[in-house]
């Protein structure tokens, strides 16, 4: 079309600058700078413009039946993808079914079940005498006081602290979580001893060398070596210990000192370092619930190991506060730890119950048949006031409420069944949703406790008593 309108003005201009030039030499005219800019361009233009109009107007009128065309298909193409084939194949739910073993939470509003009875009375956050603003006045946060009496309790540095305060509490916490899990991680290193005499005779040759299950008083200790009663047990291969991590401490956590320290305090109950696995996760606030949920997926297919996570985060610093007041001046600074012992619904621990059974349901289109299956005293529930339902979402954003309220509106699950627990972090929140999950274990016994967030809309959680998860197996076969 561009080779058309230049030829046809070039050819246009040729002719009437010819029969000018002619006419302006017979008659002896002198032109000015008008007449030659008149006669020489705009003439040529508009003689163009209307010879060549009726082709103009053809092409707008293609070109404008082109693009509605293109707006029409367009917006048929997107209906069909809101509204689905009725042939089209539903996803079935998936389940992932996990054996918790023991729990622990730790926060400013104390631990386990004293969490839970916070966070109902709606505990707010105190000030805070060891961090200021920019001004030099206390601000508000919620910071562990138990977690300082452990730390002065320590000979470190006062320097050191000074600079490596967040770090050092984020260690304290993990320390604190192992402590409370010493006496399951003992069974499950008696356990890991007994398979691995029974299954693996290399093992069985570093445990009868490793100096936990060694008595030095004990004279005969070798001839007692040679006549250890080995016993079948369910196999158990490995303790993994998984450490879930802000990814804001990715660049100044030392990993390989977490790392010796793990390893030190698991050989000191008697696991040899063969049967111990770890790893670090660091994670941000968009994508950690999924990350917690693939690695709960994870945890399910290992049907020969047993995991312990450990989730900790704490952003009580004056350095990190100072930075993160430069954005917004009412930072809520806070921290927490948690941690869980658990494996796969068939992994057996000798000696050791599950105390829960965690069900996860993926994929989930019809929640009011979920829940039925699911939660044996469901209708009873429903009818009394207390919270079951931990919606880890803001409870301040409209439109997180009008989505968990449309989702279980089909359940009869009402808005005095949901505890919402996003306030009790300030904004210390790349891994709350993960403590809050965890903390879904400490809702009172008589009730099923579920767990739900908007960023995985069709996935719910389910808190099962062993008996009640025993019982609906047997029901289904």
């Amino acid at each position: 079309m561009i080779k058309l309108i230049l030829g046809t003005f070039s050819s246009i201009f040729l002719i009437v600058s010819i029969a000018i030039i002619y006419y302006w030499r017979d008659v002896q005219y002198d032109p000015s700078s008008m007449d030659l800019l008149s006669y020489f361009i705009v003439l040529p233009l508009v003689l163009s413009l209307i010879l060549l109009s009726p082709y103009l107007i053809y092409q707008a009128y293609n070109a404008y039946k082109k693009r509605k065309q293109r707006r029409e298909i367009a917006l048929l193409q997107q209906s069909n993808k809101e509204i689905p084939e009725t042939n089209e194949k539903v996803e079935d739910i998936k389940w992932l079914n996990l054996n918790i073993f023991s729990s622990s939470v730790f926060s400013a509003f104390g631990e386990n079940e004293s969490i839970i009875n916070a966070l109902k009375n709606f505990k707010s956050p105190e000030l805070d005498q060891h961090l200021t603003n920019g001004y030099g006045l206390p601000v508000l946060s919620y910071r562990i006081k138990d977690l300082d009496n452990i730390l002065e309790q320590q000979d470190d540095d006062s320097d050191i602290k000074e600079k490596q305060g967040r770090l050092q509490r984020i260690q304290a916490l993990i320390q604190h979580q192992l402590e409370q899990q010493s006496e399951i991680l003992s069974q499950v290193a008696e356990h890991l001893k007994q398979s691995a005499f029974f299954y693996d005779s290399e093992l069985a040759y570093q445990y009868r060398m490793h100096l936990a299950w060694i008595d030095p008083d004990d004279q005969a200790s070798e001839e007692d070596d040679q006549e250890i009663q080995i016993e079948q047990v369910p196999r158990l291969n490995r303790l993994n210990i998984h450490i879930l991590l802000s990814d804001n401490v990715l660049n100044v956590w030392d990993e390989h000192f977490s790392q010796e320290m793990l390893l030190n305090f698991m050989q000191s109950l008697g696991i040899i370092s063969q049967q111990i696995h770890i790893e670090h996760h660091f994670m941000n606030q968009q994508s950690s619930y999924k990350n917690w949920l693939n690695l709960l997926d994870h945890i399910s297919t290992q049907s020969h190991e047993i995991s312990l996570v450990i989730n900790v985060d704490s952003e009580i610093d004056q350095e990190l506060l100072d930075e993160k007041m430069w954005r917004s001046n009412d930072y809520l600074a806070a921290e927490f730890a948690s941690s869980w012992c658990v494996g796969a619904h068939d992994v057996k621990i000798n000696q050791l119950e599950a105390i829960q059974i965690l069900k996860i349901a993926l994929n989930v289109h019809d929640l009011a048949n979920c829940v039925n299956e699911t939660m044996p005293n469901y209708t009873e529930q429903i009818q009394q006031e207390q919270p079951f339902v931990l919606v880890l979402d803001d409870a301040t954003d409209s439109k997180v409420i009008k989505k968990t309220n449309q989702i279980f509106a089909p359940t009869l699950i009402e808005t005095h069944h949901f505890l919402y627990i996003k306030q009790s972090f300030g904004h210390t929140l790349s891994l709350a949703k993960i403590f809050g999950f965890m903390l879904g274990m400490h809702l009172p016994e008589e009730l099923a406790a579920m767990i739900y967030s908007t960023n995985q809309a069709s996935t719910h959680a389910f808190f099962q008593a062993v008996a009640e998860s025993n019982q609906f197996e047997e029901q289904d076969i």
